[in-house]
């Protein structure tokens, strides 16, 4: 009896320990999952910022002025003096603030000895060294086989500071607004075309590699993985749609998914940036003088620079660059729509983290008259492309 006693103390003793063992394991397993949650949050975190730095407005908003009244991170003061100093030149004349990008602050002056306006740009900080560096390298190359005028710099030096600068002979014109294009007659219009088309076979074919040595980066159209925005779309979005925009907003992701040999490219070199005020128009000749602030140029797809004219000025504008430049705009607008899609999202998102009430509906209104229209047929695919 005293042994069988003995048995069932040590048994005992065994299943206190087993839920010692199974307690630390509950223990364990609540931790887990406290930090697979807390992971998740921070992945959400991450990923919200990620569209927010893409999507939230640049210093280089589309302005309908070539001058700007927005705060100058140099003062007039400032620039004068540098002006002084580097030019030999007491009190230059018509000093103006041009505007500010993220990089570079900009003012223009006229140089009476030249008889000419000049540009200056002042670099805002470090990163703004390696920008300047791609255009000082990559310009020249371009200039002479350009059909329209890009900047030629003629001065690159630095300020008190230690950050450069750089001069040019300004390009006189306009920003090339939506309204410009409209009023022109057809000829006219495909006389702009084929300037811009002109402009694009250039850079277009300038040699990746040597891009490349020139330290000029390579990004992908978006700057946020299309996996991730699809992500957004399924956790958060779809509490926003009815069950057929749903349906349609995710007959567009699979039909992505199905078809990524479709949205695959040769790198090229590009602009990046072809918003109105960097594409200079000349209102009495109705021609395209030039093009300017490269600082954004980058490897990426050719039909990006395509995709951003179109959608400043129109399908109209559209479909007469595409047969300008040579593509088949029908093999390649599901491809844009879908871009267009998934720039919507990232507004809506962007819009919900700022908890900026009016936008977000402004944004879900425009998402839900988008999937209004009809949807891709693959069978209408090309294939090969």
């Amino acid at each position: 009896m005293g042994q069988n006693e003995q048995q069932v103390r040590q048994l005992g003793q065994q299943i206190e320990r087993l839920w010692e063992q199974i307690s630390k394991k509950d223990e364990q397993i609540k931790d887990l999952q406290q930090l697979i949650v807390s992971t998740q949050q921070s992945l959400d975190k991450l990923l919200v910022h990620q569209l927010a730095e893409r999507n939230r407005p640049s210093n280089r908003s589309r302005r309908s002025s070539r001058h700007s009244s927005r705060k100058p991170v140099y003062n007039r003061s400032f620039v004068n003096q540098l002006i002084e100093q580097n030019f030999s030149i007491q009190s230059p004349k018509d000093l103006q603030f041009c505007g500010q990008g993220s990089s570079f602050c900009t003012y223009a002056f006229r140089h009476e000895q030249m008889d000419k306006n000049y540009i200056v740009r002042c670099a805002k900080h470090s990163d703004s060294i390696r920008r300047l560096r791609w255009e000082e390298q990559l310009l020249p190359q371009l200039g002479p086989q350009m059909p329209i005028s890009i900047p030629q710099f003629e001065k690159i030096s630095h300020m008190d500071n230690g950050l450069p600068f750089c001069s040019y002979p300004m390009i006189e014109g306009e920003p090339f607004e939506e309204k410009h294009y409209h009023r022109l007659s057809n000829p006219k219009k495909d006389v702009v075309i084929e300037q811009l088309v002109g402009f694009l076979r250039v850079l277009h074919s300038f040699p990746v590699e040597e891009a490349v040595s020139f330290g000029i980066p390579y990004r992908q159209f978006e700057a946020v993985p299309i996996e991730d925005i699809i992500q957004f779309a399924e956790k958060r979005l779809y509490l926003h749609l009815n069950s057929d925009q749903q349906e349609r907003c995710q007959y567009w992701f699979d039909f992505y998914r199905r078809n990524l040999g479709e949205f695959d490219y040769q790198p090229t070199l590009i602009h990046g940036d072809l918003q109105s005020r960097h594409i200079l128009f000349n209102t009495n000749t109705n021609l395209i003088e030039g093009i300017i602030d490269f600082e954004d140029i980058r490897i990426s797809d050719a039909r990006e620079d395509l995709y951003h004219l179109q959608d400043s000025y129109g399908d109209d504008f559209g479909q007469r660059l595409f047969q300008a430049y040579g593509i088949d705009k029908s093999n390649f607008s599901h491809q844009f729509q879908f871009r267009r899609l998934t720039d919507i999202i990232s507004e809506v998102f962007i819009a919900l983290l700022d908890k900026r009430d009016r936008e977000t509906e402004h944004r879900l209104r425009e998402l839900r008259e988008f999937l209004l229209q009809p949807l891709p047929d693959p069978k209408n695919i090309p294939t090969g492309t």
